[in-house]
């Protein structure tokens, strides 16, 4: 995701007040993945309800995302910091 993907993301969270929705917690998951050795990779299934993590030996689990909307100004800080870090590294090429 992009900066501005990223921080309009964590607009979407804050704008929750602590409310879950299951979209953007796929959303948030997705967003906030870091790779493993083990597990190379994360996105939402077609129906955007689900997440679908991919390992190392090519196989693949479907997972239901965490509540990651249920705090959302917690979650909101991790999406603008990450925002700011793809500037960042967007900014060092």
């Amino acid at each position: 995701m992009t900066p501005e993907e990223l921080n309009a993301l964590a607009d979407r969270v804050e704008r929750l007040e602590g409310a879950s929705d299951n979209e953007l917690d796929v959303l948030c998951e997705v967003a906030l993945f870091d790779p493993s050795e083990n597990c190379i990779g994360c996105r939402a299934n077609n129906a955007g309800t689900k997440v679908i993590y991919s390992y190392a030996d090519r196989t693949e689990a479907t997972y239901r995302a965490e509540d990651w909307t249920m705090d959302s100004l917690t979650t909101a800080s991790a999406l603008r910091a990450r925002a700011a870090l793809a500037s960042e590294n967007s900014n060092a090429e």
